[in-house]
């Protein structure tokens, strides 16, 4: 039986730290590109679920073989043959393995979002469902925000920011260069709108209310052996 290209594309999802290094050099150019295909595809309008199929099936299908290619012949040949005729089947672009789907490959590669996955991904929804602003069309967003990438790459800023239009909070940006928000954007967002035991509540609504030394001592802790959140 034929194998499902998404539910492999999954599969990769899944085990991406491990196999992701594997790929042969060069590869990550080209399978990016081939994602994009794909998730291009998936979130265009079908006017039925057949149509929705086959615009992503060809694309999945050419990630599929990159992916095969690029990988030593014992990884390849465990993710397409392991588990016998039928261990992918189906053609469904909701394909899932482990609770990862072939999107949550789309945003490892392209984006480089680690937030997939059961245990990651409602994480991702629970901080892009806060209140957001687009970035600008034009210029250049202070890379000490905080940016965050939805599944079909578009890209928002959580609004607690900013102070007014488009005037960031400064203690915003000095949070920002204490976490080190440039390389992990969505735990420094996590911090910001969660329950924080240092502050006793989320360090986002005491923007503005003359709080500011405190809300920088809470993120300094976390560079101490040892913080919590």
């Amino acid at each position: 039986m034929r194998m499902n290209p998404f539910a492999l594309l999954a599969a990769v999802a899944a085990d991406w730290p491990r196999l992701g290094p594997l790929l042969a050099p060069g590869a990550h150019p080209e399978l990016r590109a081939l994602l994009t295909e794909v998730r291009t595809a998936l979130g265009a309008p079908a006017p039925d679920a057949r149509d929705h199929e086959e615009a992503g099936h060809g694309a999945a299908d050419r990630a599929v073989r990159a992916v095969l290619a690029a990988l030593p012949a014992g990884e390849a040949a465990r993710l397409s043959g392991d588990g016998g005729p039928g261990r992918f089947v189906g053609t469904s672009p909701s394909a899932v393995h482990q609770g990862f789907d072939a999107m949550d490959l789309c945003m490892l590669v392209i984006d480089d979002n680690p937030m997939v996955g059961p245990l990651l991904g409602p994480v991702r929804e629970r901080l892009l469902r806060a209140p957001a602003a687009s970035p600008p069309g034009t210029g250049a967003v202070d890379p000490r925000l905080i940016v965050l990438t939805r599944e079909n790459g578009e890209r928002q800023l959580p609004a607690f920011q900013f102070e007014a239009g488009t005037m960031p909070w400064q203690v915003v940006l000095e949070v920002a260069d204490v976490l080190h928000a440039d390389r992990d954007p969505w735990g420094v967002a996590d911090w910001w709108l969660s329950a924080n035991a240092w502050t006793g509540t989320a360090p986002a609504r005491l923007l503005g209310q003359g709080r500011d030394p405190e809300i920088l001592g809470a993120a300094r802790t976390l560079t101490v052996t040892g913080g919590e959140w």
